[in-house]
């Protein structure tokens, strides 16, 4: 690991949740390759006091912590001596997650490579049933002086790393390290740095080619680690790896949540066209269902004759569905289900007995068995499954996704089962209503109603 630049970091908490409980200490061991640099530690006033249990475990009082610096004051000497170097911690969700929360309680952004010390050791000592602190200084023979300060622990985890070349074979070694920080291989054509910025919170990415033009618009709820991962090259598949190899620039749209990054994959694909993106790509050929006349096929109306392409103002459709041919498979099946007519589905013009009446699957319309409007009542009981649903709402909504980590917040809103942006009601697009029904259905309380 000559070419690595590593920070080990290990912090005490007043407690175990970033969110209500703050740092107590903070232990900073900075290593080159394999030359240490520098070690740094220092108390910090949390603001809250220190539960008796968290005092019995470290050994850090209020007393010892009244006076000392609060974070936001330590904040840039912590960046100073983080950036720019891979993140090593014992439990590293834990200790990261803490950082981050202080950093945008002090109004920055905090991220890094991170490296796990426990999943490295699960990684390439799977036969041990704990991978905590005190079992790998006992099983590696490692210091252990100051434990459970934030110093002592971050020596004893550095001394792990520089222990793991006698106890595992090298090449292993390497491979999980690898393999554990995902690190990109950065293409000629991109700039690294795009790489090194991304946030980590929600949203959409757009990769773009060499003449501007979108080849692959995704979405994440990792934005780093998503985009990274496609050039991570041991994880690449071959369609990655033909797409990587055009990317010469690269965009991103954080979101507040997931949802939201649903909804803006769906409106980039449709508005870029990426070369990559098809299934979501905008379709003309979106129809509806409508059974009007008794004996008659049911019409196929393309969503473009509907009254402003809007599917509720004409009750009683059934659909939406992606072509003709899907309207039609969905027609087939209902007939087998319900006994149907294949004539009078439309999927049947010669004379006679249909096919289904044939192989007596039909109750008898095309013999004059049953008569028509008999048969239009049952196709219309059949259909019901697939009516379009009314608006579940008294109007307009909205839906309000919250990041913590960034404290971005969006309102997303919605009416008559289409979104609605800057410039008002956008056309109806199946695939955000079938996103949007799903939501709803999911929780409909999460589902405000707008104020104008």
């Amino acid at each position: 690991m000559p070419d690595r630049r590593f920070a080990f970091v290990d912090l005490e908490t007043s407690g175990v949740s970033p969110s209500e409980d703050r740092i107590t200490e903070i232990g900073i061991v900075l290593v080159d390759g394999d030359e240490q640099v520098e070690e740094w530690s220092s108390l910090v006033d949390p603001g809250v006091p220190i539960p008796p249990e968290i005092t019995a475990l470290t050994g850090i009082t209020n007393e010892m912590v009244r006076g000392a610096p609060p974070f936001e004051a330590l904040l840039p000497e912590v960046a100073r001596r983080l950036e720019g170097r891979v993140f090593v911690a014992h439990n590293a969700r834990f200790d990261y997650g803490f950082l981050k929360a202080e950093f945008r309680r002090a109004g920055e952004r905090f991220g890094a490579d991170v490296l796990c010390t426990v999943r490295l050791s699960r990684r390439l000592f799977p036969q041990y049933g704990s991978h905590r602190l005190d079992a790998l200084i006992d099983r590696h023979r490692l210091p252990s002086a100051d434990r459970h300060r934030a110093l002592g622990d971050a020596r004893a985890i550095r001394a792990f790393l520089q222990v793991l070349p006698r106890d595992a074979d090298p090449d292993e070694l390497e491979t999980a390290i690898r393999e554990l920080l995902k690190l990109p291989a950065t293409p000629p054509h991109l700039d690294p740095a795009h790489l090194e910025s991304l946030p980590e919170s929600p949203g959409v990415y757009v990769f773009i080619g060499a003449s501007g033009q979108p080849l692959y618009v995704g979405k994440a709820r990792n934005l780093r680690e998503r985009v990274r991962g496609h050039f991570y090259a041991d994880s690449r598949n071959a369609n990655d790896a033909r797409l990587v190899a055009e990317v010469h620039a690269l965009e991103v749209e954080p979101t507040a949540g997931e949802f939201g990054a649903l909804l803006r994959e769906m409106q980039r694909i449709k508005t870029c066209a990426p070369l990559h993106n098809v299934a979501l790509r905008r379709r003309e050929t979106t129809c509806f269902l409508r059974a009007e006349v008794p004996g008659r096929a049911p019409r196929i109306v393309p969503l473009a004759e509907l009254e402003h392409a809007d599917p509720l103002a004409e009750p009683g459709l059934a659909g939406p569905f992606g072509s003709r041919a899907g309207a039609r498979a969905a027609l087939a099946a209902l007939g087998r289900e319900h006994r149907l007519c294949d004539r009078a589905l439309g999927l049947w013009a010669r004379d006679g007995a249909c096919f289904s009446r044939q192989v007596r699957r039909c109750d008898g319309l095309c013999t004059g068995d049953e008569s028509a409007e008999t048969h239009h009542a049952r196709l219309h009981a059949a259909l019901a499954p697939l009516r379009f649903p009314e608006w579940p709402f008294a109007g307009p909504v909205v839906l309000v996704e919250h990041d913590t980590d960034t404290g971005r917040v969006d309102r997303l809103a919605f009416d008559r089962w289409r979104a609605l942006g800057p410039d008002g009601e956008q056309p109806f697009d199946p695939d955000v209503f079938k996103l949007l029904r799903r939501r709803i259905a999911r929780d409909p309380r999460a589902f405000e109603p707008l104020a104008r």
